[in-house]
């Protein structure tokens, strides 16, 4: 299956380079300074063939000069090189000045910066660099050469080498965005079919993580509805993650007001990690190939998870940019299982099975507070003509989807609210159809779906079952790792599958068929081992 290449956007860090002293910095004050620049330049250039418009200037920064300097200034300066290349490319840089013991301009006070810990008590050079719409190899890449160019056309020498060596191990990343473009009608169904809410779900049945979901329609479907993750909740999602992101759904206010023909009409799929989804910590810049990986991951799987077609061939899926192209990408990504309608069962289940079983307060408690959003033991008693005690058996016998704070009542999850919401507002309520129309979400044939005691054993044991196209069951499949072994001190694989055939038995199914099922787990040397539950529980 082909895979469509995803193009960077903002890229922000820091290079520091210890290599040749203050060498660059020292030789572009020399040229810029006085005359003709008068500290000011202009020119356009070409970097294998591609041209670009170049911009020097400076501006003043925080430190005293050294008394070596020389130079009748309060403050040094700092040199800026902003380039413009074709549609929105751009690379900018700012060249700084690094040496031991800096000092504050104008209070002397010592400059608490990280350049002795990190690279040494040497002087040195540190470039702020900010790139568009092009890879960060790349933007290292036109440094050197707009630098040159400047030497160029002052006619003056310069040490070839500047900027063409690796920058020190310390350098450091804390900006990173690719995106896609879409079709529209292809963003819409991602927006409705809800990614973005299905992984917030997801998230809030788990401890520890932490995410926050922002929409903005107002304007049109997709104006900026972004989601942002810390590093823990991105690794609930994407196995071996480790950086926080935002991962955003963009699209003009006023997308109408270009043709159709333009990309613009089209909305961005973007996927920004940066500094302040990663507890204020930036990375190092030698770590650049592993976030990129992390970033298409995330924006290819979220693709695939919705049954979007991932290669950019015929499908009329892509939009392609001044940047995006819209082409197959080498090598594909790795695309990982949803995880979210795992999540689903689970609570679509719980909902199920608590609805089916409750009694007439209950119910209309469970109506209002769907509705209404919440509310006070006493404000419902009132509402509903009951006594207090009465409302709070009722929520007690509610324990799995309700929960009670402080007198103020509320679910537990918000994914209970909306399906319950959605369901009493119909034109045809019962509990009876929500619970069916539940069973069918969960997938899950009729036999098991009411096993209660089947369905206990997969969620303590973290496993999941799979059925054929006639309901029967095909594969259990169990999250941990299982040991053959009896003196082993993992899991015994045996014991767990004697289990699983007493759960399904206690839930009234026949042993016969699951017996012959296949059950898949990890071993302890990290590779999977399958065997029939039957075979192993006679083991």
């Amino acid at each position: 299956m082909t895979q469509v290449e995803t193009t960077p956007h903002e890229i922000e860090g820091r290079w520091k380079w210890p290599d040749w002293g203050r060498g660059p910095y020292d030789a572009l004050s020399s040229v810029m300074l006085g005359p003709p620049f008068e500290g000011y330049l202009e020119l356009d250039v070409e970097v294998n063939g591609e041209p670009w418009h170049l911009e020097v200037s400076y501006s003043k920064s925080g430190f005293a000069p050294r008394l070596s300097d020389g130079i009748n200034a309060e403050r040094l300066y700092e040199w800026d090189i902003r380039g413009r290349g074709r549609g929105e490319r751009k690379a900018s840089y700012n060249i700084s000045p690094r040496f031991p013991n800096m000092r504050h301009w104008e209070t002397g006070d010592p400059v608490n910066l990280p350049w002795e810990n990190q690279v040494g008590e040497v002087d040195g050079v540190d470039v702020e660099f900010h790139v568009s719409n092009i890879e960060p190899d790349r933007g290292l890449e036109l440094l050197p050469e707009f630098f040159a160019a400047i030497f160029d056309h002052a006619e003056e020498r310069v040490h070839p080498e500047y900027f063409r060596t690796d920058p020190h191990p310390a350098s450091r990343m804390w900006a990173y965005e690719r995106y896609i473009r879409i079709r529209r009608q292809w963003a819409e169904k991602l927006a409705s079919a809800g990614v973005l809410q299905k992984v917030v779900h997801y998230l809030s049945d788990l401890e520890g993580v932490k995410a926050e979901l922002h929409l903005d329609n107002e304007e049109v479907i997709n104006h900026q509805n972004r989601l942002m993750l810390d590093p823990t909740s991105a690794a609930k999602l994407l196995p071996g993650h480790t950086y926080g992101r935002k991962f955003e759904i963009y699209q003009l206010a006023d997308p109408d007001a270009v043709s159709k023909d333009h990309p613009s009409y089209h909305p961005k799929v973007e996927v920004l990690v940066n500094k302040s989804n990663n507890d204020g910590e930036a990375w190092a810049w030698a770590d650049r190939h592993e976030v990129t990986q992390q970033i298409e991951e995330t924006l290819l799987n979220a693709l695939h998870w919705e049954d979007i077609p991932l290669g950019p061939d015929g499908n009329d899926v892509y939009v392609p940019d001044d940047h995006f192209d819209a082409v197959a990408r080498e090598e594909s990504v790795e695309l990982y299982e949803d995880p979210t309608p795992r999540l689903e069962a689970k609570t679509d289940h719980l909902l199920m099975t608590t609805l089916r079983d409750m009694g007439e307060t209950a119910r209309e408690v469970t109506e209002t507070v769907a509705t209404d959003g919440g509310g006070t033991v006493d404000e419902l008693a009132d509402e509903l003509g009951k006594h207090p005690s009465t409302i709070y058996r009722a929520i007690e016998d509610l324990g799995d989807i309700l929960e009670l704070d402080q007198g103020e009542i509320s679910f537990r999850a918000r994914k209970y609210q909306e399906e319950l919401r959605a369901l009493v507002e119909s034109a045809e309520y019962a509990i009876e159809s929500f619970a069916d129309r539940i069973q069918h979400v969960m997938g899950l044939a009729d036999h098991i779906a009411e096993s209660s005691p089947f369905q206990k054993w997969l969620a303590e044991n973290g496993a999941e079952i799979e059925f054929d196209e006639s309901g029967n069951p095909k594969k259990l499949r169990i999250d941990a790792i299982l040991s053959l072994k009896k003196a082993d001190s993992f899991e015994n694989a045996r014991r767990v599958a004697q289990e699983a055939i007493d759960a399904w038995r206690h839930s009234g199914n026949d042993v016969v068929p699951f017996s012959k099922v296949s059950m898949v787990w990890r071993t302890p040397g990290g590779s999977r081992d399958s065997h029939r539950v039957g075979a192993i529980a006679d083991w």
